[in-house]
């Protein structure tokens, strides 16, 4: 298997596994145990960088998807460059539970976002990720 092959199957179950069938046992088939997330930048206060898989079940992905049940994604281009993956993915997903202290307001959240990944063999090493998900979660509120 080429690493071309072995990272769009990483970035397949990334989508599909993780985010829209909410499958997290499947976490360390993606990342690698000490993964690095950038997450956010001046549109979300400055962003903040999340360390291994336990932060990202525990403190991300668990809490999205209690708010989110039935999240979904989708890949809108993937673009590989040495060990780097560049993903375009669009998301959406109706608020049904709290998240950041905010009440349910069982609205439909539809955000965009770009992501670049560091590879190390087939698993996600590090990530660097800018999206519109903090903006459209503020306008959920108004």
């Amino acid at each position: 298997m080429s690493n071309t092959d072995a990272y769009r199957r990483t970035m397949d179950l990334l989508i599909d596994e993780v985010w829209n069938k909410a499958n997290l046992d499947i976490l360390p088939e993606v990342f690698t145990e000490d993964a690095v997330m950038h997450h956010g930048g001046e549109e979300d206060g400055g962003g903040h960088d999340m360390v291994g898989i336990a932060a990202f079940r525990e403190d991300y992905m668990q809490p999205t998807h209690a708010a989110f049940p039935g999240i979904r994604h989708w890949i809108k281009d993937l673009l590989f460059d040495g060990d780097k993956v560049t993903l375009r993915f669009q998301g959406e997903g109706t608020h049904a539970g709290p998240l950041d202290g905010v009440a349910p307001t069982h609205k439909v959240l539809r955000y965009e976002g770009l992501a670049i990944f560091r590879m190390e063999g087939p698993l996600i090493a590090e990530i660097w990720v800018v999206s519109s998900w903090a903006t459209q979660f503020a306008a959920l509120q108004e």
